[in-house]
């Protein structure tokens, strides 16, 4: 069988190199371009040929790399990984459009940034051993670091910084969780594994429950400071404001917290010694970056950070829903993180071409601007009414099935959660008003609507915000099959 996985791994990192040896923005952006459509086609090929019936790992590849220490070559995707792929699949060819026109400083650099993230995330979706997985998820930190410390705003360099030291310590806290696992597991057996079913399936026999709840809340930390929850949240907000354009909307493509949420934590939860004490974590965490972030987004003043704020917002909702362990709830979680990046990927692509059109994003200060921007008018609509989670679009269907999960086992938490809404549609309709429609600031000068390119990115992706939220079926389902064998491992336990 073809190694697709690793093709999809491989293609983006290759034509990254490729890219930082090119002398031309355009052949910078063709490599760029022609890199992302190629892992588009594998990854369509394989969503074909994916069975969403079963949620065993697909498409498998495995090798020995080092067997001394357990170590093997072990890629696989299953139907949590899936729709990531396929998301960061479509939007990066995109994304790639929507900067065919820009001027910046060292071309090749920026698009092998791009390219190179690809292939890290697109590693850690499909890496099923501890060290491959941590390998792709240090590598996510360095074009992203990159990314915002060359090419950002005026404070890109405290930004990438913070950015940088919140989610490497987080990392390494989450790296010694998994050598706990690692040890207890070789202690237990008298053999040596990295491999990510292996070990979770093993932790249930560590004979220690202390032993048990630290690996548990040392990887935790890892993932949630990555999605990110309150109150490890604050490196988001610089980072995604200060970041290009380009780079917000990789930072969006960034799921890989919310992954490991699904991936790592719900199977291994009900083996520790406090299950319940754990899903309070959870729920707390995820029901509080709710009302938060919606309250932070609702005060701010530029577009782009109020955009980030609601970030944190949405993403408690992914928190949330896995903590509420009903298969709705999980799956509508995990349909989340697809419809966020769908959702952010257009809010951020607006921002900045407002910015770059006006010289501001300082909300009070546009005004009117649907009047020379219709094209841009007509989906940034879509979009905030999807974020506000509006019938019909993607940001319903996901928040809905959260909330309505969540209220069998969690109701206190999804009331705190349904706070957040009247707040949330607040800040849209607040600043889709002053920004897009009224009297326009004739001080903004010349403006002039998005491009060609930048219309046929933005609107594919709006096309897909409407029809996924129509016809959610071709993702949702891959997701409800892995949810429901999640929680039926729950019911096995008594959780």
């Amino acid at each position: 069988m073809m190694p697709i996985l690793s093709m999809i791994v491989l293609i983006p990192l290759i034509f990254a190199a490729l890219a930082l040896f090119t002398k031309t923005k355009e052949q910078a952006r063709v490599v760029a371009l022609a890199g992302t459509v190629i892992v588009l086609l594998l990854t369509v090929y394989m969503y074909f040929n994916f069975d969403s019936t079963i949620a065993d790992n697909q498409f498998e590849e495995l090798a020995q790399w080092v067997p001394s220490l357990g170590i093997t070559y072990h890629l696989g995707v299953d139907g949590i990984a899936m729709p990531l792929i396929l998301l960061n699949a479509i939007v990066l060819p995109l994304l790639v459009l929507f900067t065919w026109n820009d001027d910046r400083k060292s071309p090749n650099k920026f698009y092998a940034l791009i390219l190179a993230t690809e292939g890290a995330v697109i590693g850690v979706f499909t890496a099923l051993d501890f060290f491959l997985f941590y390998v792709f998820w240090e590598l996510t930190l360095i074009p992203l670091f990159f990314m915002v410390s060359i090419w950002g705003g005026p404070n890109k360099h405290k930004a990438a910084i913070k950015f940088f030291i919140y989610t490497h310590v987080a990392s390494l806290v989450m790296l010694l969780g998994i050598f706990g696992l690692y040890f207890a597991a070789w202690d237990m057996t008298g053999t040596p594994s990295l491999d990510i079913p292996y070990l979770i399936n093993q932790f249930q026999f560590i004979g220690s429950g202390l032993t048990k709840d630290m690996i548990f809340l040392a990887l935790l930390f890892g993932f949630i400071v990555k999605i990110p929850s309150f109150p490890f949240h604050s490196w988001l907000p610089d980072a995604y404001t200060e970041a290009p354009t380009a780079g917000s909307v990789l930072f969006v493509m960034l799921k890989i917290g919310g992954y490991g949420l699904f991936k790592v934590m719900l199977p291994m939860l009900p083996f520790t010694a406090s299950p319940n004490l754990m899903i309070t974590i959870m729920a707390v965490l995820g029901s509080v970056s709710v009302l938060y972030g919606a309250f932070l987004a609702l005060s701010q003043k530029d577009l782009k950070r109020m955009v980030a704020y609601s970030s944190v917002s949405h993403m408690g909702y992914v928190t949330l829903g896995a903590a509420g362990l009903v298969s709705l709830s999980v799956s509508g979680a995990m349909f989340q993180q697809f419809s966020h990046g769908l959702i952010m990927s257009i809010m951020f692509m607006s921002c900045g071409v407002i910015n770059s059109t006006t010289g501001t994003r300082i909300i009070n200060d546009l005004g009117g601007l649907a009047q020379k921007m219709p094209k841009l008018t007509v989906i940034m609509v879509l979009t905030f009414m999807a974020s506000l989670g509006l019938p019909g679009l993607t940001g319903f269907i996901a928040e809905v099935s959260v909330l309505a999960g969540s209220f069998v086992n969690l109701p206190m938490y999804v009331i705190i959660a349904l706070l957040a809404i009247v707040i949330t549609a607040a800040y849209h309709l607040w600043a889709l008003q002053r920004a897009m429609f009224g009297v326009y600031n004739a001080k903004l000068g010349t403006v002039t609507d998005i491009n060609v390119f930048q219309t046929f990115s933005m609107g594919v992706i709006a096309i897909l915000i409407l029809y996924f939220g129509l016809h959610p079926t071709p993702v949702f389902d891959m997701m409800m099959t892995n949810s429901e064998h999640i929680v039926s491992l729950m019911a096995t336990m008594g959780v």
